[in-house]
């Protein structure tokens, strides 16, 4: 079987056409190239935390992150030679080999192991790297495959990570907010919905008018905010989503197109940024917003006349022909099928991204959006030739992963041979995990570029559905179920009325799910030092619930207590912004001098925590707990040794209470029962942390050993008087937990006879 090479063989040799030493010099002299200095210019190795360039059939390893995989197994200037127990050949590409043995190591089969042959000086080793164990590809992946589905639940929680609390991403005006916004959109969880929610609510509130190379943020913001409200029916965005709509309307060329900047100076049409502007325009129109029918049906007609003539070009030109256009025939798929105007146009073109699978990295400035909207078409060209496509890519795409859940667009020939200094790369995963990783959501089809049906919230609809549209509006969430529980015609309604229902219904159930999880996280956040992402938190709710909204009353009550920690915390971004920006302009020796000096510092926002256990912070959790008198030294009874190991250890004799566990000490010190044994048990599907913390109401004057799955992993020694804390807990912890039923227990005791007071929760996280 063919195994394709995403870059012709001869642009492999591009680094390696600028060194001038000798392969035999290897062990006197460090081979460089003028390219490596660039970080946009390197290639990522995929999850193991290295980074390096491509010789020829070598690739020479540049960078090792600290903490990630490989770091103190590979170190800079080694030399990669095979990975997988297969050596790189000089008529390989050395990428794709490596890709191939990342994506097999992490198969179950693989056991996680990345076995690669390495040159370090002038001696041949062996280096196993050891990645986590994410599954294996089905054959219809992203499609019914659970390694998929966890590739962008890991790619959401990044992106979540590198958010500022008012919702944006820094970036190029504006436009790793839209890219990401539409990401935590698309992955259809409620977990990430108050993200895409504030992503969209501060793109609402930008002047586009006075942006830098204006129509790229326009189309990029106009779909990121029309896709939200045909999604949410959020109404919030809409008077922004009608002024960004006149503006690149207003903004149009006389041929149908688009320029960098709106009114379009002297530079002429630039198709990639006109499709994207066609895009937003006729996905506004969806949302109820006014766009002229003339600015549609000129750049309908520009556009079709290359519909079996070739690719879109760059501009106002003849039709390209040749395998790729770096996403502009891509999005013409995406555009004709919103459209509706032409679907055959819409197959065409996507059969053409299809069968170009093996060109994807050749493009203008990077291949950027050749990877961000291939998939979204070639998906027009029917399932068997949406496969074809994927499969010859999988090796890349699990190189372009990093191990922080990331995903980066490698730098691609034009890159390398440095006519541009990879505009889409030099950021990191920042600004490309959304792009990247954004085909993983297609079979939730959650958005209209993903193939979703069209929205309730932008069609005009007919009774019964207009009244329950009204309910759902006015946040009336128990009313609205109970009246589609109560249709009991609801059989016999048309297909559109079927799914305008069943798209309230869901849409109303993760607005509840989201609103709920952000409350928490404002409490928690408030508690865990970052109240100012606490008050954002509370903003965007505020704006979709409404400031009176009696669901907000507690919250806004403890965002009021913090009002000093908030200003602070306002200031505290606001300086690290600026100082990122510097990472921005990688043009500038400044710009490569902060990359290279704050590569791995940035705001401390807290990390994505999954709750684990509960703790009884917020709501009473259930305990087994057994009471025991005597004193610290002996315990009146003695439990069995798996009391704290097994967790179907038979504690039905125990009591059952609700936590904090509490027991107020007598006025006659001798008669005080000083022990206190707890259990509960809980269940973990997937035991993929890096880390684990207990979540602790602060013991005081008191001792508690704290046990999970019977080996201790803390003991809380006289803690806070009152409140909870959080408890970080060593590395060699995230072993203990196991896939299935796990016991957290602890045995909670006073040397002094005096009250006692506990409860516990376990926390988890993947960064």
């Amino acid at each position: 079987m063919k195994r394709y090479s995403l870059i012709p063989t001869a642009f492999l040799s591009l680094a390696a056409a600028m060194c001038l030493l000798t392969d035999s010099a290897w062990s006197q002299a460090v081979r460089w190239s003028p390219h490596a200095d660039w970080q946009g210019r390197q290639i990522n190795l995929g999850p193991t935390g290295a980074r390096g360039w491509v010789d020829g059939h070598r690739i020479h390893v540049l960078h090792v992150s600290q903490g990630s995989p490989a770091d103190g197994l590979l170190l800079p200037h080694d030399t990669l030679l095979g990975a997988g127990g297969e050596e790189f050949t000089k008529d390989s590409d050395p990428r794709m080999i490596l890709g191939r043995a990342i994506t097999e190591s992490e198969t179950p089969r693989g056991g996680g192991r990345l076995e690669l042959l390495v040159r370090r000086g002038d001696k041949r080793i062996e280096v196993t790297v050891s990645l986590r164990v994410m599954g294996e590809y089905s054959a219809t992946w992203p499609t019914k495959c659970e390694k998929s589905a966890k590739i962008l639940r890991e790619a959401c929680g990044y992106l979540a990570t590198t958010q500022y609390p008012d919702g944006h991403v820094p970036g190029e005006v504006g436009m790793f907010t839209a890219y990401g916004g539409l990401m935590l959109l698309a992955s259809d969880n409620p977990q990430f919905l108050d993200n895409a929610r504030r992503a969209a609510h501060w793109l609402s509130e930008q002047d586009y008018r006075a942006m830098e190379l204006n129509a790229w943020p326009s189309g990029y913001a106009g779909l990121m905010m029309a896709e939200y409200y045909l999604k949410t029916g959020d109404p919030t965005v809409l008077p922004k989503l009608q002024d960004v709509a006149d503006f690149i309307a207003e903004g149009q060329m006389a041929c149908g197109s688009w320029a960098h900047n709106m009114p379009w100076g002297g530079y002429g049409a630039v198709n990639q940024v006109g499709l994207v502007c066609l895009i937003a325009l006729t996905t506004a129109k969806e949302c109820g917003i006014e766009v002229d029918q003339a600015v549609l049906d000129r750049s309908d007609a520009f556009f079709s006349k290359y519909v079996g003539k070739g690719w879109v070009p760059y501009g106002d030109h003849r039709p390209w022909m040749g395998p790729s256009s770096n996403g502009k025939g891509a999005l013409a798929a995406v555009a004709f099928d919103l459209l509706g105007t032409s679907p055959e146009a819409a197959r065409m073109f996507g059969r053409g991204v299809a069968d170009s699978y093996d060109y994807r990295e050749i493009g203008h400035t990077g291949s950027y959006f050749s990877f961000m909207w291939g998939p979204l078409a070639a998906r027009h060209a029917g399932a068997d030739r949406l496969q074809k496509f994927l499969d010859a890519q999988q090796s890349y795409y699990d190189l372009a992963r990093t191990y922080e859940g990331g995903m980066v667009c490698q730098p691609n020939p034009e890159n390398l041979g440095g006519r541009t200094p990879g505009s889409y790369t030099f950021d990191g995963p920042e600004g490309t995990t959304a792009g990247m990783a954004l085909f993983y959501a297609m079979p939730l089809g959650s958005l209209r570029v993903l193939g979703a049906e069209k929205s309730v919230f932008g069609a005009k609809v007919s009774e019964p559905v207009a009244g329950l549209r009204r309910l759902y509006e006015q946040r009336k969430w128990d009313e609205l179920d109970a009246r589609i529980g109560g249709l009991a015609e609801y059989r016999s309604f048309s297909d559109q009325q079927r799914r305008h229902i069943e798209q309230l219904a869901a849409a109303a159930k993760t607005q509840q799910a989201s609103v709920a999880l952000t409350l928490t996280q404002i409490e928690r956040y408030a508690t865990d030092q970052d109240p100012y992402r606490a008050a954002e938190l509370l903003a965007g709710l505020e704006r979709l619930l409404g400031e009176d909204s009696a669901q907000l009353a507690e919250a806004q009550a403890l965002i009021a207590y913090h009002g000093r920690e908030v200003e602070a915390g306002r200031e505290y971004y606001e300086a690290w912004e600026k100082l990122m920006f510097y990472r921005t302009i990688y043009w500038t020796g400044y710009g490569r001098d902060a990359k290279r000096r704050i590569e791995k510092l940035g705001p401390t926002g807290p990390k994505p925590w999954n709750v684990l256990l509960a703790s009884s912070r917020l709501e009473p959790q259930p305990w087994r707990v057994l009471r025991s008198g005597d004193t610290a030294d002996a315990p009146a009874i003695e439990l069995p040794a798996d009391w704290q190991q097994q967790p179907d250890f038979d504690d039905s004799e125990w009591a059952e209470e609700t936590g904090p566990i509490t027991l107020r000490a007598p006025r006659n010190v001798e008669d005080n029962a000083t022990h206190v044994y707890v259990r509960r048990t809980f269940t973990v599907e997937d035991i993929n942390y890096t880390e684990l913390r207990l979540r602790v109401l602060g013991v005081r004057d008191q001792v508690a050993d704290v046990s999970l799955n019977g080996v201790r992993i803390a003991q809380l020694i006289d803690g806070e008087k009152k409140g909870y804390v959080t408890v970080p807990l060593r590395p060699e912890a995230v072993a203990l937990l196991r896939e299935g039923v796990n016991c957290l227990t602890a045995h909670c005791y006073s040397e002094e006879g005096k009250s006692l007071s506990l409860d516990l929760g376990l926390e988890a996280t993947q960064y």
